[in-house]
């Protein structure tokens, strides 16, 4: 399988999530009033999970594991807390929550087909939390479509990297977590010091300095998004940034949500 939980994934109603919820979160705010604010995430974690084991829950797990596998291919990901097979809880002591943190639990949520979970920030004076839910089923994801009309199949590589990405997804099914895809090529390619390459930034004839990018050969460089709105940006962006390189093109794949999109921006 290409997807593998080591638990039973149980969806259940958002009655029966708010219930849970509202003690989780009650038993969250005594730990902070208790502890204080300065430990680290592990140690709320594991504190949380023991006082809703007291509390009576049915069945809570710490880092629980999640893995993803393609061919050869494995990443394992971890749930911080998984209350009763069903809700997904990610402890964070940060100054305010990112987008990138949602997305995780998302990711997650995708992963194991569940509906329900919740980012709780144990830092700030006051716990903090948001919930992070979703009514995209499984099935749902594997409904997607691919636009593919503006992208162009310059050499071997590009052929080679436009089909990794069609059969991942016909594997996995859209809505992932775009760093996911990024680790796949990487291993296929022999490694990350395979892809990730410093290249110079011209100005005419005047060297600026030098980034790292992602490469699939000399010429041609690779991104992957997951833009929702304002795609064009993005795009603007790009061909600004191709300008200002020895690049011929740039192959963009934007994940946005069901909607996959090939495109090649040239310099």
């Amino acid at each position: 399988m290409p997807i593998k939980t080591m638990f039973k994934p149980r969806c259940i109603s958002d009655a029966d999530f708010s219930k849970i919820d509202f003690q989780t979160m009650r038993l969250a705010f005594d730990i902070q009033n208790e502890m204080g604010r300065f430990w680290s995430e592990d140690i709320y974690r594991n504190e949380l999970a023991y006082r809703c084991r007291e509390a009576g829950f049915e069945k809570v797990d710490i880092e629980v594991p999640i893995e993803v596998w393609f061919k050869d291919f494995a990443k394992t990901y971890f749930i911080d807390l998984l209350v009763n097979d069903a809700i997904v809880y990610e402890l964070k002591t940060v100054e305010a929550f990112t987008g990138e943190h949602k997305n995780q639990v998302l990711n997650y949520l995708f992963l194991a087909g569940l509906n329900h979970g919740k980012l709780i920030n144990m830092r700030p004076p006051l716990v903090k939390s948001e919930f992070v839910s979703t009514r995209i089923s499984t099935e749902k994801r594997f409904d997607f479509t691919i636009e593919d009309a503006a992208w162009k199949t310059l050499d071997e590589d590009c052929a080679w990297l436009k089909q990794l990405l069609g059969d991942l997804l016909l594997e996995w099914g859209a809505f992932l977590d775009i760093h996911l895809y990024y680790d796949a090529i990487n291993h296929f390619r022999g490694g990350e010091e395979n892809v990730v390459k410093t290249i110079n930034a011209l100005n005419g004839e005047r060297t600026i300095g030098d980034q790292k990018t992602h490469l699939l050969n000399e010429g041609v460089a690779f991104k992957i998004t997951a833009i929702i709105k304002d795609q064009h940006k993005h795009e603007e962006q790009l061909c600004k940034f191709i300008r200002f390189t020895s690049l011929k093109a740039i192959q963009w794949i934007n994940f946005n949500r069901d909607h996959i999109t090939f495109k090649t921006i040239f310099r």
